[in-house]
């Protein structure tokens, strides 16, 4: 409690049991020390237990806040001033003015995409709602924790499982915060609010965030591999859905994002994709197209070029409910039109996952979502019989090496690194 009223209040206040002829009475002594080094104490109404932690650091904190404001004011005089101040919120201080501070945070943001935009809202209103809970925290550290509380923990504190709001260790819990720490941050270098305000450093965002009970192994998302990706083609072929065939295997040849189906364009045998994802990295930034070819399946005679020539030359088209949501995005005129690709991402997942032959192989895999024919293409580039170079890969999927190797660097296991090594030493000349 003491690290945390220094990091929260500053310097020169220290709370302590009381103690009278030698015994610890219960009570909480409050004392500060002024820049001359002369100290006072005061007797808190707070029972000095670790239970009352964030009452007494909210009480000294608005204690300390009263005298920067007043600082003619004695402790003796602040703290009666402030007798009611936590229970009841009648500081004489006008309220923080966190709806203005949200407006001007979000005007910063207004290249961002729709969703992205709803969803960064949704994460300062709740940021607000944990700033004005009661009791009011008085700094961004108790801020986040009381966000904990509120939006990542179960009814009963449950940290994971189905009654936790947010899984510990997971991405949403480190995009809520992130957001959450970016806002205070705003708040406190463009609107003035006092340094007190800052989010916690790193290692504590950490811990809030927490460590997943699943080992990361366990969660990487699985990839198609080439058999499955070739007999999933096969049967579209043989059910007749030429169209649904196309869109996986443009998707899964050329490890396209399915919403990039939106934006795929071929000049002159060159395939290019347009950067379709918007965020707070990305947003202010002119991406330029990607160049995207297909990793070929032995056996299949150069499947992912002709359909890429089929889609080309328009021999071949895309579901006629995939081409209108594409239209959605694409056309200004559109009836109905959208800003969000997300509308033919869930298309075509709507699409796949109604074909029976990809139901069968969910029911035997339950982990395998549409995305598994992009980390198909992922999985044939590091792994497969032709492997290629690290980089080259990332350039083709549009992500830089690091992050290829935290997604994909996972897959492989003890066996398929013996492999590896038995294949490379196996072209050493003894």
């Amino acid at each position: 409690m003491r690290a945390q009223l220094k990091a929260e209040v500053g310097l020169g206040w220290t709370i302590a049991n009381h103690v009278q002829r030698g015994i610890a009475t219960g009570r909480t002594k409050l004392t500060h020390r002024n820049s001359d080094g002369q100290r006072s104490s005061v007797m808190l109404d707070i029972p000095f237990q670790k239970a009352n932690s964030r009452k007494l650091l909210n009480r000294v904190a608005a204690i300390a806040e009263q005298m920067n404001q007043t600082p003619t004011l004695s402790l003796a005089e602040a703290t009666n001033a402030n007798a009611d101040l936590i229970e009841n919120n009648t500081s004489s201080s006008p309220a923080i003015g966190w709806s203005a501070i949200k407006t001007k945070f979000l005007k910063t943001k207004a290249g961002l995409r729709s969703n992205t935009l709803k969803d960064l809202t949704l994460r300062i209103d709740r940021t607000i709602k944990a700033l004005e809970s009661k009791p009011i925290p008085r700094s961004g550290v108790s801020a986040l924790e009381r966000y904990k509380e509120l939006f990542f923990l179960g009814p009963n504190g449950e940290e994971s499982g189905p009654n936790a709001q947010l899984q510990v260790g997971g991405l949403g819990r480190k995009r809520n915060l992130g957001d959450a720490a970016a806002f205070l941050n705003f708040a406190v270098d463009r609107c003035g609010l006092p340094p007190r305000y800052r989010p916690p450093d790193a290692k504590r965002i950490r811990e809030l965030v927490g460590q997943p009970a699943q080992h990361h192994q366990a969660r990487l998302t699985p990839a198609l591999l080439p058999e499955q990706f070739t007999a999933l083609l096969d049967a579209l072929q043989e059910a007749g859905k030429n169209d649904l065939y196309l869109a996986v295997g443009l998707v899964g040849y050329l490890g396209l994002r399915p919403a990039e189906l939106a934006v795929l364009s071929v000049d002159k045998g060159v395939a290019q994709v347009s950067c379709i994802k918007r965020n707070a990295n990305t947003m202010d930034k002119q991406q330029p197209p990607r160049v995207v070819a297909p990793l070929e399946i032995d056996g299949r005679g150069n499947e992912g070029e002709r359909l890429l020539a089929a889609y080309a030359d328009g021999t071949m088209r895309l579901p006629k409910a995939l081409r209108n949501q594409i239209k959605r995005v694409i056309d200004p005129k559109h009836p109905n039109p959208t800003n969000t690709f997300q509308v033919v991402g869930a298309e075509f997942a709507q699409q796949l996952n109604r074909f029976c032959y990809w139901k069968g192989l969910v029911e035997a895999q339950p982990e395998l979502s549409p995305y598994a024919l992009r980390h198909g293409f992922a999985w044939r580039a590091t792994f497969g019989a032709n492997r290629m170079a690290v980089r080259a890969a990332a350039k083709l999927l549009g992500h830089d090496v690091a992050t290829h190797h935290r997604h994909y660097g996972g897959w492989i296991n003890q066996e398929e690194t013996l492999k590896e090594v038995e294949r490379f030493n196996n072209q050493i000349n003894h």
